[in-house]
């Protein structure tokens, strides 16, 4: 049986006035995933000498460690003991270490990439290392973000009265600069004297800020004293004859 005129016309209504019901919010679109793409690979330009050594001992120093405290005093890591400021070390200078490091908590072994500045090692991009945003970082004992990834130079040194090899350890802008310094002093001397290594004190230098309220502020120094041949292990040459003249100020 056909629907009436009056039917037909009731249900068309009913049809308009569903369609005036407002209607439920569409729902949002599921975000894109996200697509972390690799880091590229630092090059590894080592030799297998070298990777074997790292390996069983990765970025290791000689001797005993030399650290600054907060005011720049060199002393021994392994007692804490200032180091006197009259004591000639021979800088070994052409087996300097750069790098970066990456400290993994207690317990856990850092993550090393470092090399012989004098053997062509370069230093990796630190961008090609990862964890590039501020924001995930830890805070440093300055209250800001700090970096995971270190900058550190590893000076050898030996002492020229004992022949005991220490080395120091810097990640500190004012250390950087002071075995920066005296490596340039070294490129220089290596042009005149390359079979001499100069001798240095670990002394504490340092400068007035330009910030009254901040006042002096203390700066390691390695003050060159002399020079001393390679392939010798007897008692540096100290004496005025002995010093090029080159010192770095303190």
């Amino acid at each position: 049986m056909s629907p009436t005129p009056s039917q037909v016309q009731a249900e068309q209504n009913k049809l308009k006035e569903l369609d005036r019901r407002p209607k439920p919010p569409a729902k949002p679109a599921a975000p894109p995933a996200v697509v972390k793409a690799a880091l590229p690979a630092v090059p590894d330009n080592r030799t297998s000498v070298q990777q074997s050594l790292d390996d069983v001992a990765p970025a290791t120093m000689v001797g005993r460690q030399i650290k600054t405290s907060k005011e720049h005093v060199f002393a021994t890591a392994d007692d804490g003991a200032a180091v006197p400021d009259n004591i000639d070390f021979i800088a070994l200078c052409d087996q300097t270490m750069i790098g970066l490091i990456r400290f993994n908590g207690e317990g856990n072994p850092p993550d090393y990439r470092m090399g012989i500045l004098y053997d062509g090692f370069i230093m990796p991009d630190r961008e090609a290392l990862g964890e590039n945003d501020p924001s995930t970082w830890e805070l440093g004992l300055d209250g800001r973000p700090s970096d995971p990834w270190r900058h550190f130079m590893y000076l050898p040194l030996q002492r020229g009265d004992t022949g005991e090899l220490f080395t120091y350890t810097t990640s500190s802008v004012t250390g950087r600069r002071a075995i920066g310094n005296l490596l340039r002093h070294y490129d220089r001397m290596t042009r005149t004297h390359p079979d001499q290594y100069p001798v240095v004190r670990l002394k504490v230098g340092g400068f007035n800020h330009r910030d009254d309220r901040v006042g002096w502020v203390n700066v390691p120094v390695l003050a060159i004293m002399g020079q001393h041949p390679k392939n010798n292990a007897a008692r540096p040459d100290t004496s005025p004859a002995g010093d090029m003249s080159d010192s770095i100020p303190f």
